[in-house]
């Protein structure tokens, strides 16, 4: 385990910074135009994925999933409404475009959890959860009514935690280390939406179907925990942003003689952004949680939280827990000084700590991404086949999850 603690570290803090890119000027997205969005006049939402902004300068394009509580119920039989599906735009011509959508967990078929490798050795990866859906359990909403043939749809939809930031920015891990650095965003993403924005930077995924306690109970509680921590922290944190609408930067946005003023727009939003139910559950309630930490609030850590916090929720009402070991997580709550502190550090600094890090990660072995497939087989929550844990590779090169790539494509 020691030599793989320290591959990971030592690829992530010698990794070359990419060559800067052109740089495209920010520019505050409309309030006004956020405002029809956000009261539902428009469900659908185009950014400029390099160019837009949110006030404070955070990426439009990265925006969270949002739940419409006055929309949605989480009882069975009925339906949830999200904001910001990112869904239909082009990266490569640098539109995002965020949907309105129907989710119906009655429908939803299994959930896997998503390795994403990200090169070099594999304890370095990407973690996320892909949710499936039985034909008509997502449903968009709006789209063009002059449109002719059959509308788009979509059968499952991926949730993704990483790092806010500005257009741009790329992310860094050892950056990272440091919590006031980046904030939490979990995006919503179509699959085939993230299956392809993977695909351009040459990723696969490693795909593992869960098996939870509960059955298909189980599938339902683990969305409704991710939607209801991913709705917190989003809220969170743009309720902190909608504090300072004030600030010089508000008025950067677009508008016309009928807008008025941005600021006041912009602080006319924080009621309906702060209108969400309190979490009765202290395992729900993300707020002072939102600040990024790449070990203990990482992209794949929080998509462990998630899963933790669901299986546990599920003992708890009667769904046991059989056959596995507890999964062993630092939690997310506390953020150890001494690893905030490795996001100042060289890779002599980095040695002169590694054995407190080896230590951790013996511990917490899902500190490291590439290990989180094998806690989850070890905590019984994966499904087996011939004994092993079922892995289906996807790539666009080859099969993905809709077929082979060949056939799904007409040249």
């Amino acid at each position: 385990m020691g030599a793989g603690v320290a591959a990971w570290l030592v690829s992530r803090f010698k990794r070359r910074e990419h060559a800067a890119s052109e740089p495209v000027d920010h520019q505050v997205v409309d309030a006004a135009e956020v405002a029809d969005y956000v009261e539902m006049s428009a469900t659908t939402y185009r950014v400029r994925t390099t160019r837009d902004v949110l006030p404070g300068g955070l990426s439009a394009a990265m925006a969270p999933v949002f739940v419409v509580w006055d929309r949605s119920s989480f009882a069975p039989g009925e339906s949830i409404t999200i904001r910001n599906l990112n869904h239909g735009g082009n990266p490569v011509s640098g539109v995002t475009v965020l949907r309105t959508a129907v989710l119906r967990p009655d429908r939803l078929q299994r959930v896997e959890y998503v390795r994403v490798p990200l090169g070099g050795h594999d304890a370095v990866s990407h973690g996320q959860l892909r949710f499936i859906f039985e034909p008509g359990g997502v449903e968009l909403v709006g789209g063009d009514p002059s449109a002719a043939g059959e509308p788009d749809s979509v059968t499952d939809f991926v949730l993704s935690w990483e790092a806010w930031r500005p257009p741009g920015v790329r992310y860094n891990i050892r950056k990272g280390m440091d919590p006031t650095v980046y904030q939490l965003s979990m995006r919503a993403y179509s699959g085939v939406q993230r299956f392809i924005e993977d695909a351009l930077q040459g990723r696969k995924w490693d795909a593992f179907p869960m098996s939870l306690p509960g059955g298909h109970v189980g599938v339902v509680e683990l969305l409704k925990v991710s939607l209801s921590l991913g709705d917190g922290a989003g809220r969170s944190v743009m309720s902190d942003i909608l504090k300072r609408a004030d600030d010089a930067w508000v008025t950067g946005g677009p508008r016309g003689e009928d807008h008025g003023d941005a600021a006041q727009l912009w602080r006319d939003l924080q009621t309906p952004v702060e209108d969400a139910p309190t979490p009765g559950d202290s395992r729900l309630d993300m707020a002072g949680l939102t600040a990024y930490q790449t070990v203990i609030r990482g992209c794949a850590s929080m998509a462990l939280y998630q899963i933790d916090v669901a299986v546990s929720r599920l003992g708890e009402q009667g769904h046991a827990h059989r056959g596995g070991r507890p999964i062993e997580m630092a939690g997310i709550t506390d953020i150890p000084e001494w690893i905030a502190e490795l996001s100042g550090t060289n890779v002599a600094g980095l040695f002169l700590r590694g054995p407190r890090m080896i230590a951790f990660v013996h511990k917490y072995p899902s500190a490291i991404p590439g290990n989180i497939p094998k806690q989850l087989d070890d905590a019984g929550l994966l499904l087996r086949d011939d004994g092993k844990p079922v892995k289906h590779e996807f790539s666009i090169n080859d099969e993905t999850p809709w077929g082979p790539a060949k056939q799904l494509l007409t040249r």
